[in-house]
């Protein structure tokens, strides 16, 4: 005999049968990986948050921190793949890659896609432009306020929402296709204000040594941004784990070690939690 249900009952039905999947696939995703020995790591090539070096190592404050953690998660190897910071959260949702650690920054809109572990870089923010500053361009306000100044940045990058959130238009805001051709941007005329991090931008104008370009560091009107590991909305007891690990890490010291030589503050990014930028994520 066969036994068919329609309507709420089976909806819910298939409800539970989703719940449980996405609980399964939380469990099983460390110990898949630690199967595997490796886990797949989306960066940005943004140093000093990540940095691709000649022979395809990846380096840079982020993923030598998630080389730490998972190390101790039993997952010796990260097998990292450059995917643009606007890529990041549909990549991790499609399961393309099992975590995305690249000072992708803690916000509320990307907590509603996505779960963080707990703030592993902070920082401030910068503007670089022509020397002199000739608009006198220190916040995103005064480029909102100049309709003939134009910046750039990347595609879902936080400096692309600060600039929209404080009154920059589409139209002033040219992404750029990764941090060096946002610079020759810049130095070409094409834009007035260069926007990212503050290390980030720091770390490029020096690598660049253009006397023609200056920073402005660190931009007002801003928060501070910090970043944390990013992962799939259902991996629950793998950031749980992770974050478990993440504090031995920070306890022992091994964590200032990591990130400081890259100019990052351990002291700043130990100050605040999860739930100061996202709370409940």
């Amino acid at each position: 005999m066969k036994i068919k249900i329609n309507g709420p009952v089976a909806k819910l039905g298939l409800g539970l049968i989703a719940l449980s999947a996405a609980f399964a696939a939380s469990a099983d995703t460390l110990d898949d990986l630690r199967k595997k020995g490796y886990a797949t790591v989306a960066v940005a090539n943004e140093p000093p948050y990540s940095d691709i070096k000649a022979d395809g190592y990846v380096t840079g404050a982020a993923p030598d921190v998630a080389r730490a953690v998972m190390a101790k998660l039993g997952v010796p190897e990260i097998d990292a793949k450059v995917i643009m910071y606007g890529a990041m959260i549909p990549a991790l949702q499609a399961r393309r890659v099992d975590m995305a650690t690249s000072g992708l920054y803690i916000k509320p809109k990307r907590c509603e896609s996505i779960i963080y572990s707990e703030p592993d870089l902070c920082g401030a923010e910068a503007f670089a432009v022509a020397v002199g500053n000739p608009l006198n361009i220190m916040t995103y306000e005064d480029i909102a306020a100049n309709p003939d100044a134009t910046m750039t940045t990347c595609a879902g990058c936080a400096e692309e929402a600060y600039a929209l959130e404080r009154g920059v238009q589409p139209s002033q805001i040219k992404v750029f296709t990764d941090p060096p051709s946002g610079i020759k941007m810049l130095q070409q005329g094409r834009v007035n204000v260069f926007a990212l991090s503050g290390l980030g931008t720091q770390d490029l104008l020096r690598k660049t040594n253009d006397p023609n370009l200056e920073l402005v560091m660190p931009v007002t009107g801003v928060p501070m941004g910090c970043a944390g590991a990013a992962f799939n909305a259902n991996d629950t007891a793998f950031r749980d784990a992770y974050d478990a690990a993440l504090k031995e890490l920070k306890d022992s010291g091994e964590f200032a070690k990591i990130i400081e030589p890259y100019g990052f503050s351990a002291a700043a990014t130990l100050a605040v939690k999860r739930d100061d930028f996202c709370p409940g994520n």
